[in-house]
C-alpha cells in the first residue's frame, strides 16, 4: 500500500537525518489521507513562510473546497506551529529569535557554514605573528558561523520530531483501522456462515451487497441500499413469514404481519425470541435502536433520484445491516444453546 510505502521512506530518511527529504515524504502522505493541517505545516516546511504569498496560495488551493472558516484555521494554525518550531529561545536578540530558513535550504547552508569555518582556518605556512593577528581577526566569524550551525541544526532536529511524531500517528491510525477492518470481516464471516447453512435467499442477497460496497458509482450505492433492504426483508421472512390473518403480537394488540409489514414482522421475532432474556432493558433498548435503524435505512433506500445516495449513507446502511444480523443470530444461538 502507498501509505506503508511512505512511512518506510519517512523512517528511513529520518534515520538518515535527511530532513528536507523525511518532509517531502510527509508531505505526500498527509495529503494522500487528506489531512489538510498537515498538509500546510509541511508546505510551511517545504517552502518556507518568508515566501508568505506562495504559501498562502498553495495552502488555500489544497483547501478550496472546504469552508472559508476551516481554511481561515488551517493557514492560521499551521503558521502558529511553524513559528513556533522556527523560536530560538537562547538568541541574543529580537532579530535572531525567528530563524527563517526552509528544509531545502537546511543541507546546503549547513555545508556552506562549514566551507566558510574552513576558509577562517589559519593557513599552515603563516608566521606566529601573523597567526595571532588573522586567528583574533577571524574568530567572530567563525564563532557566529557556528551558532549558526547550532540554531539550524536544533531547527533540523525539531522538524525531524515533528516528521517522527506524525509518522507514529499514521501508523497508529493503520493499525487501529485494521482491528476494525478485522472485526467487521468477522461479523461478515459470522452472519454469511450462519445464513448459508439456514436460508439461501439471505446469503444470496447478502454476497449481492456484497458485490457493490467497493464501489463508489451513485446508481450502485442506489442499488446497494435496495439490497440492503432486500436482504432484511428476506430475513424477515426467514424469521416470521407473512401472516395474511389478524394474530395477537407480544404488546397484546391485534395486528395483520403481512409481506410489506416484513420490519414489524423482524421487529414481533425478536419480541418474542428474546422476551425470556435476563437483561430486558440491554433488549428494550436493543430494540429500539433497531426500529431507528430501520425507519433510516428504509427512507435511505427508497430515495428516488440515484445520485442523492451518498457514499457514507450506502457504508451505514450495509454496516448497520450484518451489525443487526450479528446481534440477531448470536442471540438465537445463545437462547438455543
Amino acid at each position: 500500500m502507498i501509505i506503508e510505502e511512505l512511512l518506510e521512506k519517512i523512517y528511513e530518511h529520518i534515520n538518515n537525518g535527511e530532513v528536507d527529504k523525511a518532509v517531502r515524504s510527509c508531505l505526500r502522505l498527509s495529503r494522500h489521507i487528506n489531512d489538510y493541517l498537515n498538509t500546510a505545516i509541511f508546505l510551511r516546511e517545504l517552502i518556507g513562510d518568508s515566501d508568505h504569498g506562495e504559501v498562502a496560495m498553495v495552502i488555500f488551493d489544497d483547501t478550496s473546497h472546504l469552508k472559508a472558516e476551516a481554511q481561515k484555521y488551517i493557514f492560521e494554525k499551521s503558521g502558529e506551529i511553524w513559528l513556533k518550531s522556527r523560536t530560538l529561545n537562547q538568541a541574543n536578540n529580537e532579530e535572531e529569535k525567528i530563524c527563517v530558513i526552509s528544509v531545502n535550504e537546511i543541507p546546503t547552508e549547513l555545508e556552506q557554514c562549514e566551507k566558510s569555518i574552513a576558509d577562517h582556518t589559519i593557513p599552515p605556512t603563516m608566521g606566529t605573528f601573523d597567526s595571532t593577528a588573522f586567528y583574533n581577526e577571524r574568530i567572530q566569524y567563525k564563532m557566529m558561523f557556528r551558532s549558526r550551525i547550532q540554531q539550524i541544526n536544533k531547527i533540523r532536529s525539531r522538524i525531524l520530531t515533528k516528521c517522527n511524531n506524525f509518522a507514529i500517528r499514521i501508523e497508529r491510525q493503520i493499525e487501529a483501522q485494521k482491528k476494525t477492518r478485522s472485526f467487521i470481516e468477522g461479523v461478515q464471516n459470522e452472519v454469511q456462515n450462519y445464513f448459508k447453512a439456514h436460508s439461501e435467499d439471505v446469503y444470496e442477497k447478502l454476497q449481492k451487497a456484497n458485490q457493490l460496497i467497493d464501489s463508489s458509482d451513485s446508481e450502485d450505492l442506489s442499488l446497494l441500499l435496495t439490497q440492503v433492504r432486500r436482504a432484511i426483508k428476506a430475513v424477515a421472512d426467514y424469521f416470521y413469514p407473512a401472516q395474511n390473518e389478524p394474530i395477537q403480537c407480544s404488546d397484546g394488540k391485534t395486528r395483520i404481519l403481512g409481506d410489506d409489514n416484513y420490519l414489524n414482522r423482524l421487529q414481533e421475532f425478536i419480541n418474542s425470541q428474546f422476551k425470556k432474556s435476563t437483561s430486558r432493558d440491554l433488549l428494550k433498548s436493543e430494540l429500539e435502536y433497531f426500529g431507528v435503524f430501520a425507519k433510516r435505512l428504509n427512507a435511505l433506500a427508497s430515495k428516488g433520484v440515484h445520485n442523492e445516495v451518498t457514499l457514507a449513507e450506502a457504508q451505514q446502511g450495509f454496516l448497520g445491516l450484518y451489525l443487526l444480523l450479528y446481534n440477531i443470530c448470536t442471540r438465537i444461538e445463545k437462547e438455543n444453546s
